[in-house]
């Protein structure tokens, strides 16, 4: 009976596992964390394209695209509590990234490296559009790193920026996927469009028949 007890006990008093427990398991063993709850968000594709671009960073880095955090939906914190839990669970140095399926929001810390991470930061917010997406704004941050010149990029969008200079969205159709939706829609559109016309034709052709018995 005191075996149950005991073990009922400490079932009872185990402690929750946390959002930034279940993270940093995760990056324990893939240092690219993408959250379960967009996978239409983020295709395999895209995935793969973000793995691609941490793999170019110079120094470790971890990154976890999950859906925002913020105090009011996370009682741990915003994304800069986040990283820090993450840091300290994991115990490794390097770059962290947290950043939401939609790349609006994304938040850069560093343990024991010194890169420019904060102005390649605020390039990256100030000179992607909205609609940018998670992949496009993780691989301009690398880029603007492996640069050399995360600094001088900052400085000059900044300068843009302040002149009223506004960023264009990306048109919808700007990739391969998109394209291929398009002209899959174009595509029956055309086959719809062209059965008309021998539908037309047909019934043309018939009335000319009947004209020319009846005279």
């Amino acid at each position: 009976m005191i075996p149950l007890i005991v073990g009922t006990a400490l079932a009872v008093t185990a402690p929750p596992v946390t959002r930034a427990d279940y993270v940093a398991e995760r990056l324990a063993r893939d240092p690219v964390f993408i959250t379960d709850l967009a996978p239409r968000a983020i295709t395999a594709r895209d995935a793969a394209r973000i793995r691609t671009a941490i793999r170019r960073m110079p120094v470790p880095t971890y990154a976890a695209v999950v859906s925002d955090v913020t105090p009011e939906n996370d009682p741990q914190g915003g994304p800069d509590r986040l990283i820090a839990l993450l840091h300290d669970k994991l115990g490794r140095s390097g770059v962290y990234l947290v950043v939401p399926p939609s790349g609006i929001g994304l938040t850069v810390e560093q343990f024991g490296t010194n890169l420019p991470v904060t102005a390649a930061e605020r390039e990256v917010t100030i000179s992607e559009p909205y609609n940018a997406g998670v992949v496009r704004v993780i691989e301009r941050f690398v880029d603007d790193l492996r640069s050399g010149q995360a600094q001088q990029r900052y400085d000059k969008a900044y300068a843009k920026d302040r002149a009223g200079h506004k960023v264009k969205p990306y048109p919808e159709a700007v990739d391969e996927t998109d394209l291929a939706q398009q002209a899959g829609v174009y595509s029956g559109m055309g086959v719809a469009l062209l059965a008309a016309l021998w539908i037309l034709v047909v019934r043309l052709r018939g009335r000319g028949k009947k004209n020319g018995r009846t005279r």
